[in-house]
C-alpha cells in the first residue's frame, strides 16, 4: 500500500511539474507574440491579432492569431486566421493553417489585391539544424487585383511548392548541405497572360549551402555561400497549355563582389506570339530569341560579373548581391 501511495505521488508531481512547465512556454511564447505588435514595422516587421490564443495541452503547442495583420515597410498583409501547431515530442516539426482571404497592400505602389483559397497548409521539419523539408499546399487559390474592383489576376486548381534536404549532398565536416526545390501548378488561368488551363513545374537545386539554419539570418550569409562555391542549378522550369509550351534550364553562381554568373536556356513554341507587343520591336530579338522552321524559339543567355549577354550583345545589368 504504502509504494502504490509513493508512486501515486511521483506521478502526481511529475503531472503537476510537467503542466507547469507546458503552462510557462504558452505563457513565453503568447508574450513574445504579443511585443511583435510594438515593432515599428520599418527596422522589424509588426504583426498584430485581434485575438491570440494558445491550446493544445498537453502534448502540443497550438498558436492561434485571428485577424492577423503583418506591416513589413510599405507592405501590409493581413489574414482572416493563422495557426502553428508544434508536438511536445516532436518540436522541429511545425505545421501551418492559414484561413483565408489574404489581402496584400503596398503604400509605395499603391497596389490592393486579395488572395482566397480552399485551403493553404504549410509545414517544416529540421533534421537536426538542417532544413529537412519545407512545403506549401494550397487548393484552389484565386488571386485578384482589388484596386478599384476585383479583376482575376490568376487562379488554378491546385499548387504545392517543397524544399527538400538532399542529404547524399551533405558535407557534415565543411557544415554544408544542399536543397532541392520543386514548384508544381496545375490548371492555371491567367487572363492577362492568355494561359487558359495552363500547368507548369519548376525543379531546382542550392548547393553548398551552410547546413544550420541559425546561421541563415547573418548578414553575410551570401558571402559564406559564395565563399563555400555555393551554385543554384535551375534543372528544368517547364510549362505550357493547349496553344503553347516551354522549358527553360539553368545554372547561376556568385563571384567574389557579389555579381552574378551564370547561363539561361530557353525553349518555347507558341509563347512568344503572346508576348512580343509587349517588348519594344527593336529589343525582340534579344529578349525573345531566334525563330526556327518549326516555328519554335530558342535563345540563350549568358550572364558574366552581372552583365547579361543576349548571344553576344549586353542587355541589361543585375546590380551586385551584397
Amino acid at each position: 500500500m504504502r509504494r502504490i501511495i509513493i508512486l501515486g505521488v511521483v506521478i502526481a508531481v511529475l503531472v503537476a511539474g510537467y503542466s507547469g512547465a507546458w503552462f510557462w512556454v504558452a505563457h513565453e511564447a503568447s508574450s513574445r507574440i504579443t511585443a511583435l505588435a510594438t515593432a515599428d514595422g520599418e527596422t522589424s516587421p509588426r504583426l498584430t491579432c485581434k485575438t491570440l490564443a494558445i491550446g493544445g495541452f498537453p502534448f502540443g503547442f497550438d498558436v492561434t492569431c485571428e485577424g492577423a495583420t503583418l506591416v513589413d515597410g510599405d507592405l501590409t498583409t493581413t489574414a482572416a486566421g493563422v495557426q502553428a501547431s508544434v508536438q511536445v515530442y516532436n518540436p522541429f516539426h511545425v505545421l501551418v493553417t492559414a484561413r483565408g482571404p489574404l489581402g496584400f497592400a503596398d503604400a509605395f505602389s499603391g497596389s490592393q489585391s486579395r488572395l482566397d483559397f480552399k485551403s493553404a497548409i504549410a509545414s517544416g521539419r529540421l533534421t537536426g539544424w538542417r532544413i529537412g523539408r519545407v512545403s506549401l499546399v494550397v487548393e484552389q487559390p484565386v488571386w485578384n487585383d482589388t484596386v478599384l474592383d476585383d479583376v482575376l489576376i490568376a487562379k488554378a486548381r491546385h499548387l504545392e511548392a517543397h524544399l527538400i534536404d538532399l542529404p547524399e549532398k551533405h558535407d557534415e565536416k565543411a557544415g554544408l548541405g544542399a536543397l532541392g526545390e520543386y514548384v508544381q501548378i496545375d490548371e492555371l488561368d491567367a487572363p492577362g497572360a492568355a494561359i487558359v488551363a495552363g500547368h507548369a513545374t519548376l525543379e531546382a537545386q542550392v548547393l553548398n549551402l551552410p547546413d544550420d539554419v541559425r546561421s541563415y539570418g547573418e548578414s553575410n550569409l551570401l558571402q559564406r555561400w559564395q565563399a563555400a562555391g555555393g551554385q543554384f542549378i535551375l534543372s528544368g522550369f517547364k510549362g505550357g497549355d493547349s496553344s503553347g509550351s516551354f522549358t527553360v534550364t539553368g545554372n547561376a553562381t556568385l563571384d567574389t563582389q557579389g555579381h552574378v554568373d551564370g547561363q539561361i536556356k530557353a525553349h518555347s513554341t507558341g509563347i512568344v506570339e503572346r508576348i512580343e507587343t509587349q517588348v519594344p520591336e527593336q529589343m525582340r530579338g534579344l529578349v525573345l530569341g531566334t525563330r526556327a522552321d518549326d516555328g519554335s524559339y530558342s535563345q540563350s543567355i549568358n550572364i558574366a560579373a552581372g552583365v547579361v549577354f543576349a548571344g553576344v550583345v549586353p542587355a541589361a545589368i543585375i546590380p551586385p548581391l551584397w
